[in-house]
């Protein structure tokens, strides 16, 4: 751009003289968002609120002094999250849902497919609805309907245990069924 045009927009924007603005540019190698952090150092401009800069620039060193030091601070920084029990906390949540995202509950009737739905939801429903789910589901089994866990990204021995379980259950309500 122009020294001018910046002389002329740095005067609009900052509402200044054009003496000013050029001082101002001049000082700050003509770069109008130094410049702007100069008028307001001086108190010519007031600045915004919030005291926070952003800029494009990207700025890495290849000091080794400097890469050390990042290091031993990047080492207290891990060593400070460690201790913060928030931070653990939420990470053990997610690592919760995103295991219970990729385990699902498979609904079958005659070796069909009904109703395939990620444990998370069912979680959630039991917890909100367990009234309405639980009974179904007992009301489920007596019409001969499976239930059955699976999932493609897990070990699946905890897995099949639970699918054991699930097919004990399934045979003596089958067993009580035939006994009426």
């Amino acid at each position: 751009m122009d020294k001018l045009k910046l002389v002329d927009k740095l005067r609009e924007k900052a509402n200044i003289s054009y003496e000013e603005a050029k001082i101002a540019l001049e000082n700050s190698n003509w770069d109008i968002l130094d410049a702007m952090l100069y008028l307001e150092r001086r108190g010519i401009v007031e600045g915004p609120s919030v005291s926070i800069f952003y800029s494009n620039e990207y700025k890495e060193s290849y000091d080794n002094k400097q890469k050390e030091v990042y290091s031993d601070d990047n080492i207290n920084k891990n060593n400070s999250k460690s201790k913060d029990s928030f931070d653990g906390i939420f990470e053990a949540i997610c690592k919760v849902i995103d295991t219970c995202n990729n385990i699902f509950l498979q609904i079958k009737k005659d070796s069909r497919v009904l109703v395939n739905i990620p444990l998370t939801v069912v979680i959630v429903l039991l917890f909100f609805a367990f009234w309405i789910i639980i009974p179904l589901a007992i009301v489920g089994l007596f019409f001969d309907i499976e239930f059955m866990l699976s999932s493609k990204r897990f070990n699946t021995d905890n897995i099949d245990k639970v699918n054991a379980v699930f097919n004990k259950i399934s045979k003596v309500v089958k067993d009580i069924k035939k006994k009426f």
